[in-house]
């Protein structure tokens, strides 16, 4: 099983942010399964998002000191794969109808408002439904929903892990300093009051970190904006993400 990669994630975005686009053109006169299937990526390119930004703390950790690091780097890997090729599979079905959809719209720019370049768009759209049966669209949408969910679940898991780690970690220097004052007590006594300093910053830290706090904690650089629900991201060149407004 190959191992978790950046690139895959990226490309997944690109494929992703393609078809989002042209799901969302001119989508008030889209049918009710292209609008779900709309929101489906909406939500994808949203996850998406929030796995590249973790990428780099995935990668970071050493996989032979955390013997759990490789295999969820592995898993990663094998779902965002498998999210690749149902993204692909959806791009290479509607490929036709897209380009159609970009003839129908730049007519639709010069033309004046009633012309029949919506109703052609209209029809285009019923033959791209035909062409997928309807119950394939469905299909296609149903899988995309699969993915999100889980890398949405295997992003927890990667946060609640890294916050049980984090209080491992605090509680072994804890018992560390523990001992070391235990030492300093037959030492002069500046020594002593170091060491009790130190201990009780450590005690004190320990008890600040909870699971319940760090995940939001550690969300808040990659917090997804709420208050426009029309924001997405797309990918530019260098793979980074940018924010983009879907167009009615």
């Amino acid at each position: 099983m190959a191992s978790f990669s950046i690139g895959d994630i990226v490309l997944c975005s690109q494929i992703a942010y393609r078809l989002l686009t042209a799901a969302t053109t001119g989508r008030k006169n889209a049918p009710r399964d292209l609008r779900e299937l709309e929101h489906t990526l909406l939500a994808l390119n949203f996850s998406l998002t929030r796995l590249q930004k973790a990428s780099a703390v995935i990668l970071s950790r050493n996989t032979n000191l955390d013997p759990d690091a490789a295999d969820i780097q592995k898993h990663l890997g094998l779902m965002v794969r498998l999210c690749r090729q149902t993204l692909e599979d959806l791009e290479r079905m509607t490929a036709k109808y897209r380009d159609i959809m970009k003839v129908s719209t730049s007519i639709q720019c010069i033309d004046s408002p009633g012309s029949t370049s919506l109703f052609t768009l209209k029809v285009q759209w019923r033959r791209f439904m035909w062409d997928l049966r309807g119950e394939s669209l469905t299909r296609y949408r149903q899988k995309l929903e699969t993915h999100t969910a889980a890398i949405n679940l295997m992003l927890n898991t990667c946060i609640w892990s890294t916050a049980d780690r984090i209080e491992e970690d605090s509680r072994r220097q804890g018992q560390r300093i523990e001992e070391l004052l235990h030492q300093a007590s037959n030492f002069n006594g500046t020594f002593s009051h170091l060491m009790q300093s130190i201990h009780l910053s450590i005690v004190s830290h320990r008890h600040s970190v909870s699971p319940v706090s760090s995940p939001s904690s550690m969300l808040s650089g990659s917090a997804l904006r709420e208050d426009d629900p029309s924001e997405i991201y797309a990918p530019d060149n260098h793979g980074h993400m940018v924010s983009s407004q879907i167009r009615a």
